[in-house]
């Protein structure tokens, strides 16, 4: 076997250039291990770090090197979810080797037996699970027979989650690999007690191991990361503040950058969603005892004594020593504490509210017992309290057996939910109720029905056709007794005062326009403001019909303007979105006024329907990135003070500003949140909004049946004439183009944009961009002419700045639409512009394209460093969904997403076809006579990509799966369609030219050892 070329001084694998910041030292020694590799000196090097170290960012970036040197990569990844799969890690590793048929069939048999010993009860005179000799010997000789024709380099990430069968095969190969060119890496996290720790002790025996720590970055190297990014004046003006709230870990480090970079030079270090995403990623990636104890001080304070902390979380005391270190160690606490003020309240919101209530509960107890102040112990309760009306609803009053019993308000006393103490509460209920603009009397008006036979036919149906019978099923649980939402009627006589007389005839009026009643509703209007003196009253009313109805009467914003000393008060949410869509004020502007409304609002004191039109205004103005900043404090104060209608209305704008950043699991949650709070009855038009938004969700999972449901489901008469009956055909348009139905869904969007210019919205693209939904359809159809007309209509009305999210969509597709001399550029523009939008779904996707610009280019470099972008963004790691406890409502046959991990640079918006190909939807390839069934979307494009000759790796990579899965896939497909090959799969699926079906041309191959030599 001969050496490997020496690289020169200038080499591109210098580590000062091509490692990651502040791992030169590392590298270098990864990279001396890999040169006595290639003199025949094999080595088995761990990594070892905490949380958000950069472990993995240092081995892809050395594994890349490697691979350009002439190496052949085995890349394989633990995984919790696969780590019950018998030698899952060994078959991801062999599936990236370049083994000759008959070897592949070999290693195909072998994996399949030392699979079925990993199942089965083993003999006994053998541990169960145990492999046989003859499975490592022949696998141990598959990889030798490897290294005899190159240096092989074997990676492994996330070690410790790996399955037992596959670190047995691993042992014996680097037992019998030290005189071998066979370099074997592994990394691994840090964790409360190791997984397999006889394996931990027999590897460290071996005479050729090597142990490689991967500590905290200190100032000077976080001072570095700031220098090379934001340069040397921010360096020295932040350097010692980042390294104080990341505590140099890596990716809190360049999360925080990322901030900077989004926020421009504010002269002051911002820490915003990228920091705070990094920090809960690492707290939920830590061992789980360590994020049990974080949760522990989130609820208590860092005062609390390990012996409380100890009580609380039900743990033994000799244990928390422990997980504190592993919270210091990964720089997540300092002092005992989290190291910026909001990392506890995040926290804690990611928990489900029942676990939540609980620890409170349990808090307030023990903090009783250890003599705290009735104050600490009845802010416990009242938290407590908050989060089990969230999970459970409103308790029922006295009498609720009654079909028109009452429900209470959170605060209003006497219910079932009162706790001591609660008047902070009731002193916010008071207000909202005393400003008459909640969102409860938004939701359910039913209180204003005017006599009981109309509060009976509005308590049963809320102006809806029947419920179909399927609706039923979409949540687990019972489904509830009673309707979720019921209000009590205005009776004859129960109202004295002038003052309350006037606010429940707004809110009849209110209610007729909230249920689409339009007509009844324009004429009680018009009776109500012929009385003198009474139009002044109906002024904050024509605001809110200015959003819910843009086409019924004039818009007042346009008569009085955005500047007239109103629109900076901190409770004028609702004028501000009027004079957004009047355009009586710019996008921007109206962004800097709602921050100041929610700003205020999480102090108190601003009503309900101006937060939520502010939050509105966020999203209208293609800021959705702020407005998930704002959610989360707001739904803090909402899930104490306020009822089920109002937040359910914030997890609504929750989940859509959630989709609209491609983070389709989050949106997923939180439309299920609200309907788990309000009925779909009582929503009124405004249920438009939660249906697209879990229908879009649904179509960009492929869950197209999912999404199909929620677009049937009933909606009330006059949706089509609000907002939300726009979101709620923009989504019905995309679902019909995942579907394949290009000619429909170009039709909707054209409706779509008809509408928006009829309402005088069309300047607010980010409301439903129907002409860049409408160039996809163009693109699905052949005619990339039209979509590039269409993208370059939308960039010109956009203006010189703001609207980053559409602008940056509007440049994929028109470089999509263009030819390959300017895709490169169009994309470069595109990735910055998403990347700043905070649109992380599409960024993904915009990247994956930038890579093969890069690769039609025949520059590969940047190509990697394209796809090492997506791998090391925060946001688009692999976090596991946690389980949903059981909601109060059900309504579809549709089941929650699997509780599995999927990165979200898997889930992105379709790819955009290049100019002249077909956009991919949502059909089967279909199976051959004899077969059990067409290949599922997913199925369909792993075998195209296969029978294209991709190797596993590389379809995992331009899929953003992993191995594992695209191995699932294949074997599914294989089943299928009666193939055991890919040749075979190649004939059946028919011939596929080079570049065509997704515009990929060719990867060209490593360099071969020989060809080196040679050369």
């Amino acid at each position: 076997m001969s050496p490997l070329p020496v690289s020169p001084p200038h080499d591109p694998y210098d580590p000062s250039r091509t490692s990651p910041a502040g791992r030169e030292s590392e590298y270098r020694r990864l990279h001396h291990a890999l040169d006595r590799c290639a003199a025949g000196a094999g080595s088995v090097i761990v990594l070892h770090g905490s949380v958000g170290s950069g472990r993995s960012d240092l081995l892809y970036a050395f594994t890349d090197t490697a691979a350009e040197r002439g190496v052949q990569v085995l890349v394989g990844t633990g995984s919790p979810l696969e780590r019950e799969f018998p030698l899952g890690l060994a078959r991801q590793l062999l599936q990236g080797a370049d083994l000759a048929p008959e070897e592949a069939a070999t290693a195909e048999a072998l994996l399949a037996e030392g699979a079925a010993s990993g199942t089965v009860p083993a003999p006994s005179d053998r541990p169960a699970g145990r492999l046989t000799q003859r499975v490592l010997e022949g696998l141990f000789r598959l990889v030798r027979g490897l290294a005899e024709r190159a240096p092989v380099l074997i990676a492994v990430d996330d070690r410790q989650d790996a399955d037992p069968q596959s670190l047995e095969f691993l042992l014996y190969l680097v037992r019998r690999t030290r005189g071998t060119g066979v370099l074997t890496v592994l990394s691994s996290r840090e964790t409360m007690t190791p997984a397999h720790p006889l394996f931990e002790v027999e590897l460290a025996r071996q005479p050729h191991h090597q142990h490689i720590r991967l500590d905290l970055l200190g100032t000077e190297l976080v001072a570095e990361v700031l220098r090379t990014r934001l340069g040397a004046a921010a360096a020295e003006r932040h350097a010692a503040e980042a390294h104080s709230l990341t505590g140099g870990n890596p990716l809190l480090v360049h999360s925080l950058v990322g901030d900077q970079e989004r926020a421009g030079s504010p002269g002051t270090l911002v820490v915003g969603e990228g920091y705070r995403r990094g920090l809960m990623h690492c707290l939920h990636r830590i061992d789980p005892l360590a994020l049990h104890y974080a949760r522990g001080v989130a609820v208590l304070g860092t005062g609390a004594t390990p012996e409380l902390l100890a009580e609380l979380l039900l743990l033994a005391p000799d244990a928390l020593p422990r997980a504190l270190y592993l919270l210091h160690a990964a720089g997540l606490f300092r002092d005992g504490g989290f190291r910026h003020p909001t990392a506890a309240g995040d926290l804690l919101a990611a928990m489900r509210p029942l676990e939540l209530a609980a620890l409170h509960q349990r808090a307030g107890r023990l903090l009783r017992a250890a003599g705290a102040t009735a104050a600490t112990v009845d802010g416990h309760a009242r938290v407590a309290e908050g989060h089990l009306r969230s999970s459970l609803g409103p308790a029922p009053a006295a009498g609720a057996g009654d079909p028109g019993a009452v429900l209470p308000e959170f605060g209003g006393g006497g219910g079932a939910w009162e706790v001591p103490g609660a008047t902070v509460a009731e002193d916010v209920a008071a207000d909202d109720i005393a400003a008459h603009d909640i969102a409860a009397e938004d939701i359910a008006a039913e209180d204003v029905v005017q006599d009981e036979a109309a509060a009976e036919e509005a308590g049963a149906t809320g102006g809806f056709g029947p419920v179909p019978a399927h609706a039923l099923q979409l949540w687990s649980g019972p489904a509830p007794t009673g309707p979720a939402v019921e209000c009590v009627p205005t009776l004859p006589g129960t109202v004295t005062d002038a003052d309350t007389a006037l606010r429940h005839e707004l809110k009849r009026l209110r209610h007729h326009f909230w249920h689409g009643r339009i007509d009844e509703g324009t004429a009680a209007l018009a009776r109500f403001e012929a009385v003198p003196g009474q139009a002044v009253h109906t002024e904050p009313l024509r605001h809110w019909l200015a959003y819910w109805y843009p086409a019924l009467l004039p818009n007042p914003a346009r008569r009085t303007g955005p500047h007239d000393g109103a629109t900076a008060d901190r409770g004028d949410g609702m004028r501000l979105l009027a004079a957004l869509l009047a355009g009586t004020v710019s996008p921007e502007d109206a962004m800097v006024h709602a921050e100041l409304v929610l700003r205020a609002g999480r102090l108190g004191g601003v009503r309900t329907e101006s937060l939520t039109a502010a939050l509105t205004v966020l999203l209208y103005a293609d800021r959705a990135d702020r407005a998930t900043h704002w959610c989360a404090p707001l739904a803090e104060r909402a899930g104490a003070r306020c009822g089920a209608h109002w937040n359910a209305l914030l997890a609504a704008l929750r989940a859509e500003a959630a989709l609209r950043q491609g983070d389709l699991r989050s949106a997923d949650e939180a439309g299920r949140a609200a309907f788990a709070h309000v009925r779909p009855e009582a929503w009124g038009v405004a249920v438009g909004l939660p249906l697209a938004t879990m229908a879009a969700a649904r179509t960009a999972l492929g869950l197209h049946q999912d999404a199909a449901h929620f677009l049937e489901l009933p909606t009330p008469a006059g949706l089509e004439h609000t907002p939300a009956g726009l979101h709620h055909r923009y989504a019905l348009a995309g679902h019909r183009l995942a579907l394949g139905r290009a000619e429909q869904a170009l039709a909707d969007y054209r409706a779509c944009g008809d509408t928006m210019a009829r309402w005088g919205v069309d300047h607010l693209p980010a409301i439903a961009p129907w002409r860049l939904g409408a160039a996809r359809a163009q693109l699905a159809l052949g005619r990339p002419g039209s979509a590039a007309a269409l993208a370059d209509q939308q960039l010109a009305r956009l203006g010189p700045v703001g609207h980053p999210r559409i602008r940056g969509l509007a440049l994929r597709i028109r470089a999509a639409a263009g030819g390959p001399a300017e895709r490169t550029e169009l994309l470069e523009r595109a990735v910055g512009l998403l990347e700043e939008a905070g649109a992380e779904s599409e960024l993904a996707a915009a990247l994956g394209e930038l890579s093969e610009a890069h690769q039609h280019d025949g520059d590969p470099g940047r190509a990697r460093r394209a796809d090492r972008r997506v791998r090391r963004t925060p946001a688009l790691a692999v976090v596991p969904v946690r389980p949903q406890a059981p909601a109060p409502v059900s309504l579809l046959p549709v089941s929650p997403l699997p509780v599995s991990a999927l990165p979200v640079s898997a889930l992105p918006a379709s790819p955009l076809p290049v100019a002249g190909r077909p956009l991919p939807v949502a059909t089967s390839v279909p199976a051959p006579e004899g077969t059990a069934g067409g290949l599922s979307e997913a199925e369909g494009r792993v075998a195209e990509l296969a029978a294209r000759g991709l190797s596993n790796r590389d379809i995992a990579r331009k899929l953003y799966i992993t191995v594992s899965t695209v191995e699932q896939h294949l074997t599914r497909v294989y089943r299928k369609l009666g193939v055991r090959r890919r040749v075979d799969l190649a004939r059946m699926l028919g011939p596929v030219p080079s570049g065509a079906a997704d515009g990929t041309p060719p990867r060209p191959a490593f360099p071969r050892r020989a060809d080196l030599v040679a050369g």
